[in-house]
């Protein structure tokens, strides 16, 4: 859903935290859950580029409906 795909983006670590994460080689159990989940995102290439193309997929429909009313009113 697109609701969860806006919250995960919205969690998304900065560069600095980024590069943190991928530099980390520790034992996985010292982290907290939203460290560790954050952790196996990072290890994913593109994964929040990914995230966001799906996200622009799942509303496209959505604005491109919005974008036609408004020429339509624009029109009128």
């Amino acid at each position: 859903p697109t609701e969860f795909l806006q919250t995960l983006l919205k969690m998304a670590p900065t560069s600095e935290e980024e590069l943190k994460l991928r530099l980390f080689n520790g034992n996985l159990a010292q982290l907290g859950p939203a460290d560790r989940f954050l952790k196996a995102l990072v290890d994913i290439p593109f994964a929040f580029k990914r995230m966001e193309a799906l996200l622009y997929m799942g509303t496209l429909q959505e604005e491109l409906t919005s974008t036609r009313e408004s020429f339509a009113i624009l029109e009128v």
